[in-house]
């Protein structure tokens, strides 16, 4: 990247998720031609509704971030947008058939996740994510020609690799991140998940494999095509941790720094899911 696009405000948003997501900077290696910035700005403006969904611990900062970002939504549709990530995305919001509605629909998502009943099995633990990323995977086919119920059903499925990743954290906040069908047929109660013990390692490497394949079946072969290149590349990646953490003896101790960087299997991973996307 050179000095000057380094400097352009999208390129502030990139350096900054690419820090929390390493992925998502090596998938953006993948992405050519004119709507490049565009699918970009897309995807930054994802992670900044899913920190105020998951990432913001207190309800009322989040509330108000949410509504911020309605706000910005009614004035994207108006082509008045301030926001520096909107305003890169305008010109292809104005020529498609998003509406102020859509948008709409992904904030009140957004805001479902802050108060989620735990989920009896792992069908309906993903729907809860789903109230968010449906929407999503609407507005991103809309956007940009992709399937609206892949881009979706991946979002969902990484989504649920984060927050189990981050499980002692998301059940002080009164977040259950695994299916009360698991948890009993490993014989955990609630608590059990608070320390690592032999079960609780066998309940998680038992979910990390479930991600782990539901994501490797959206990148294989042609299914790559209509997640887009950085979502195809980014599941990719997601679908190898999760992977290996689901051979570990400790998951959690596993998936956690490998969140956190990219190593060899990973980018391989990432790079031929990318690949595939284009063809």
């Amino acid at each position: 990247m050179s000095a000057e696009s380094s400097a352009t405000p999208l390129a502030s948003f990139e350096a900054k998720w690419s820090e929390a997501y390493p992925e998502f900077g090596l998938a953006l290696k993948f992405v050519r031609g004119p709507a490049r910035n565009e699918c970009s700005a897309f995807a930054c403006l994802v992670f900044e509704l899913e920190h105020a969904a998951f990432g913001i611990r207190e309800a009322e900062p989040a509330a108000i971030k949410l509504q911020w970002w309605a706000e910005e939504f009614a004035r994207l549709g108006k082509n008045e947008a301030r926001h520096p990530l909107t305003q890169v995305m305008a010109p292809r919001v104005q020529s498609s058939a998003v509406d102020t509605t859509q948008w709409h629909q992904v904030v009140i998502g957004a805001m479902l996740q802050r108060d989620t009943e735990p989920a009896a099995e792992r069908a309906a633990l993903l729907e809860g994510y789903a109230r968010l990323y449906k929407p999503i995977g609407a507005i991103d086919a809309a956007l940009f020609g992709t399937n609206a119920d892949a881009v979706a059903a991946t979002l969902c499925l990484m989504r649920a690799i984060r927050e189990t990743a981050a499980l002692p954290n998301v059940m002080r906040d009164g977040t259950l991140p695994l299916p009360l069908d698991l948890l009993a047929r490993h014989r955990l109660a609630r608590g059990d998940l608070a320390n690592a013990s032999p079960a609780r390692g066998a309940a998680l490497r038992e979910w990390f494999e479930s991600l782990g394949a539901g994501l490797f079946e959206h990148v294989a072969g042609n299914a790559a095509r209509g997640l887009g290149v950085v979502r195809a590349s980014m599941a990719a990646a997601n679908a190898r941790r999760a992977s290996r953490a689901a051979r570990a003896t400790e998951p959690l101790g596993a998936i956690r720094p490998a969140l956190a960087g990219l190593s060899a299997p990973v980018v391989w991973s990432a790079w031929r899911a990318a690949r595939r996307s284009l063809v």
